[in-house]
C-alpha cells in the first residue's frame, strides 16, 4: 500500500505528521458514508486516500470518473467525496488536497486535471479549493437527473453547484 508523508503540521507546542495512505478496501467508503452529508459513496472509485494525523485517521478522499460526461475520464478525475472530522489542524483540508494532487501526479501520471463541486445550498462555498489555487469554472444547472438506465438517483443534492478545476 503506497504511503506519502508530507507537511509536518505545527500544532502549537508539538508537531504531528500528516500523511496519505492509498486504500484498496471499501472500509474507507463506509467511513465516508457515515460522515458525508449525503450518506453514501458513489460507485466507480479510481483512488481512495486516507488522511492520517500520526496513526489516527482524520479524513478521507475519493476520486473517480467525472460526473460531467464532457470530461475525458482518462485524463480528468473528479474528487467525488471529501470528508474530515471536526477536530483537525488548521487548513488541513486544502493541505490534504495539495498532497493528493502530488500523489496523483507521481502515481497516476496520465491524469492531468481534477474537477470538484461545492454546494453553497449546503454551506459549502469552495474555500478549501480556493486555498489550493483551484479556479471556478462555472455552475451546474442543478435539478433532477437520472442514470443511463432511467432509474432516479437517490440521496442527491439537486441544488446548483460551483464547479472547481485544477491541474494535477
Amino acid at each position: 500500500m503506497p504511503t506519502q508523508t508530507i507537511l509536518p503540521i505545527d500544532d502549537s507546542s508539538k508537531s504531528k505528521q500528516i500523511h496519505l495512505v492509498e486504500s484498496h478496501s471499501i472500509e474507507l467508503d463506509s467511513w465516508i458514508a457515515q460522515r458525508h452529508y449525503l450518506g453514501y459513496c458513489p460507485p466507480g472509485a479510481k483512488l481512495r486516500l486516507w488522511v492520517f494525523e500520526g496513526n489516527n485517521p482524520i479524513g478521507a478522499m475519493m476520486f473517480g470518473r467525472p460526473s460531467a460526461r464532457a470530461f475525458d475520464n482518462k485524463i480528468v478525475w473528479e474528487l467525488t467525496r471529501f470528508v474530515f472530522i471536526d477536530d483537525t489542524p488548521h487548513c488541513i483540508e486544502s493541505r490534504a488536497i495539495a498532497m493528493a494532487r502530488k500523489y496523483i501526479r507521481k502515481h497516476y501520471p496520465s491524469v492531468k486535471g481534477l474537477v470538484s463541486y461545492s454546494s453553497p445550498a449546503n454551506d459549502h462555498h469552495g474555500i478549501v479549493y480556493q486555498a489550493d489555487n483551484w479556479f471556478q469554472l462555472g455552475w451546474t444547472t442543478g435539478g433532477e437527473w437520472k442514470h443511463n438506465d432511467g432509474k432516479e438517483r437517490r440521496n442527491r443534492d439537486t441544488s446548483r453547484k460551483q464547479r472547481w478545476v485544477r491541474s494535477v
